[in-house]
């Protein structure tokens, strides 16, 4: 088996270089997921914002995990993790549900029709709830700086059968990313659920082999793996949430002065809005060009997604609420929608 290696992100590479002068710090950001077309305008913002506003005493050098046949984005992230709290890495970046090993509460964006909406989500990330996630890092020597979406809202793909009612996923096999909470609202409802981590491009030979025959997925993820060559339909829109989170060494973070403590915590916080308002766009864009080759959402009508809320009920009261924690789902639950984000910087503020 190879050696896993870490690399600069090829999109990036011009963005990496040093500043003329030598920095007294030195941040290597190491991002847990392949996808740049979600991350790079956010890692460039983060990158200049905090290399200008340091005058150059920060340096900042954004890295991206490379792996053989065997490994996934899944595996790299799980062990981004570890090397930053160890204090091999200064900074990481991970889906939260790999390191939701840290924190089970950060499964909570996979429970099933937890969250409203964007805003309802803008308003979780953005306020108590989020920064109570933020700071349970500290548990585990690291400091919770943002989150960003990298993948947003999530859906459930099917070869051949629409997906409105409960029932109607009864004995599809759908790939997840193979944690608890996922596996148990799926068997709650008759689905047999296949771990497929976040290996996207497995999916098409999964399904022609007989394995898969639905998918928790993205529109953006859908497209960049040309999946509409498998799937018709597209089904229950936002139902779950895709979402990273970024993370710096405790030690390293305190060893700054506090402006610069204060610099990176706002530079994050502005990147993540930025590439949270990205990753919405990009999803629109794949789904309005997987439609015009023929793929079909199948929204749920209000009595619709009663039902499926109702038919869901007994998988909170039995898993979900032990794995996650019923007061904290219910803390999500009665959070305020937040502001809508737009892609002008100054509505970012």
């Amino acid at each position: 088996m190879k050696s896993r290696v870490f690399l600069a992100a090829a999109g990036i590479l011009a963005l990496l270089a040093g500043p003329a002068s030598a920095a007294k710090y030195k941040i290597h950001w190491y991002v847990g997921h392949q996808n740049p077309d979600y991350f790079e305008v956010a890692a460039k913002e983060f990158k200049a914002d905090v290399e200008k506003r340091s005058h150059g005493e920060i340096e900042v050098e954004i890295m991206t995990a490379t792996n053989d046949e065997s490994h996934n984005g899944a595996g790299s992230a799980a062990q981004i993790a570890a090397m930053v709290e160890k204090g091999e890495a200064e900074m990481g970046h991970s889906f939260t549900d790999v390191v939701g090993e840290l924190d089970p509460r950060l499964y909570a964006f996979e429970a099933p029709y937890l969250f409203r909406d964007y805003r309802h989500m803008e308003g979780v990330l953005e306020g108590p709830v989020g920064e109570e996630l933020l700071e349970g890092f500290r548990a585990h020597h690291m400091v919770g700086l943002s989150f960003t979406y990298s993948g947003g809202a999530s859906a459930v793909a099917t070869t051949d059968r629409q997906i409105r009612r409960p029932e109607d996923l009864k004995g599809l096999k759908v790939g997840v990313y193979g944690d608890a909470v996922n596996e148990a609202w799926l068997k709650s409802l008759g689905a047999t659920p296949v771990a497929i981590a976040h290996d996207v491009l497995s999916v098409q030979g999964l399904v022609r082999g007989g394995a898969l025959d639905a998918l928790v997925v993205t529109w953006q993820n859908f497209s960049r793996a040309s999946l509409h060559k498998d799937f018709k339909y597209i089904n229950l829109p936002g139902s779950t949430y895709l979402v990273s989170v970024t993370y710096i060494n405790e030690k390293f973070f305190e060893s700054l002065p506090e402006a610069y403590r204060t610099l990176i915590k706002e530079a994050s916080r502005t990147a993540g809005r930025i590439e949270r308002v990205k990753t919405i766009e990009l999803n629109e864009t794949a789904k309005r060009a997987m439609m015009a080759k023929g793929v079909r959402p199948v929204g749920l009508t209000d009595a619709g997604k009663r039902g499926f809320l109702q038919a869901l009920a007994p998988a909170y009261e039995r898993s979900l609420s032990g794995l996650i924690g019923k007061d904290f789902i219910k803390r999500i639950r009665d959070t305020a929608d937040g502001p809508e984000r737009r892609t002008d910087v100054a509505a970012l503020d």
